[in-house]
């Protein structure tokens, strides 16, 4: 019956990802023994029989409760498999963004290869440390809430949540990618911002940055936040696995965030180089009075609209996106009341 497999996953849910198969098995035979105690098999139980079994054996988050065999942590049982993925996948991300960014130094920049060493395995340890704390704060906030948020009114079978349609459900590739596309975003904005910029690779290697560094450090806590807010959504992503309208709506406010955060940094005329143009032309790259330059600076004099334009449109797709998945499991569900 829908009623025991839906409460069978309700639990399971709850519980370490290595042990929910055996879990299931128990519990369906469990099941299936208290309808046998009553005169009944689980083809042939009525709703109300097998209601009063489920209500016997208590709510999901007790009975889950019961099988870890204590209840306090800071991250739960339910959450530990979630937590150390996210944890990995943010850690090992920080590794290969600090490792790229430490190659791509590596031929760039005049400094003693040891000096340029040290201060990757620093910024490693560093990086590393922050993202450990956030995504602890992160699953710790995630398990507080969800403490808060039990019921004290009396637990009925019938409200249990059906389990997710496939078309529904969040692939582990969707918040892997953008964990991954978020610790890169955070660590080439606030390591290497200067990597961003008109490279030359000759006799002696010509970087011309996009962006004003000094000026640009006093938007990185929008830059940090924003990060944080991601591996956030990310995080509950992976845990649920499944698009809520909770989800949707953190998604869509992401990405409002995100277009607010755009056209406040690159509408600010102090942190885009002043003299990059000059550069250019000191740099041989291009010369002044010809089209190549006219090009290049017809570019350089939109670039600043034109990310806006960008990130609002990859926005606004995305957004569009969330909001079409939404709608399309509310018109499977219609079809399957009908």
């Amino acid at each position: 019956m829908d009623l025991i497999n839906r409460y069978i996953y309700a639990v399971t849910q709850k519980l370490p990802e290595s042990q929910r198969a055996d879990i299931e098995k128990e519990l369906q035979g469990l099941v299936e023994d208290m309808l046998e105690d009553r005169g009944a098999d689980r083809e042939t139980a009525s709703l109300e029989e097998v209601e009063q079994v489920l209500l016997e054996l208590g709510p999901p988050v007790e009975m889950a409760a019961r099988y870890r065999g204590r209840e306090r942590y800071l991250i739960g049982p339910g959450l530990i498999d979630s937590y150390w993925s996210v944890l990995r996948i943010v850690l090992y991300s920080i590794a290969v963004a600090l490792g790229i960014v430490y190659i791509v130094n590596f031929f760039i920049s005049t400094e003693p290869t040891a000096e340029k060493l040290l201060e990757y395995l620093v910024s490693l340890l560093s990086v590393g440390i922050h993202g450990f704390a956030w995504v602890t704060v992160i699953f710790a906030f995630i398990e507080y809430r969800g403490a808060r948020q039990v019921s004290n009114d009396p637990w009925k079978p019938s409200e249990l949540p059906a389990i997710p349609e496939p078309a529904t459900r969040i692939k582990p590739s969707e918040p892997v990618l953008g964990i991954l596309f978020s610790v890169l975003f955070f660590v080439l904005f606030t390591f290497s911002i200067n990597l961003i910029g008109v490279h030359r690779f000759a006799e002696h290697s010509i970087a011309i940055p996009v962006f004003e560094q000094a000026a640009f450090a006093k938007y990185l806590p929008l830059i940090w936040l924003l990060t944080a807010f991601s591996i956030f959504n990310e995080a509950r992503k992976l845990i649920t696995r499944k698009w809520t309208p909770q989800l949707a709506v953190m998604h869509v406010i992401f990405n409002i965030a995100s277009v607010i955060v755009a056209v406040i940094l690159f509408s600010d005329m102090t942190i885009w180089n002043p003299i990059f143009m000059d550069q250019l032309v000191q740099s041989g790259l291009v010369t002044t009075g010809d089209g190549s330059y006219e090009t290049v600076k017809l570019i350089w004099d939109r670039s600043r609209d034109g990310l806006i334009y960008i990130i609002v449109v990859i926005a606004l797709i995305d957004t569009v996106s969330v909001v079409m998945k939404r709608f399309r499991r509310k018109e499977g569900n219609t079809a399957l009341t009908k």
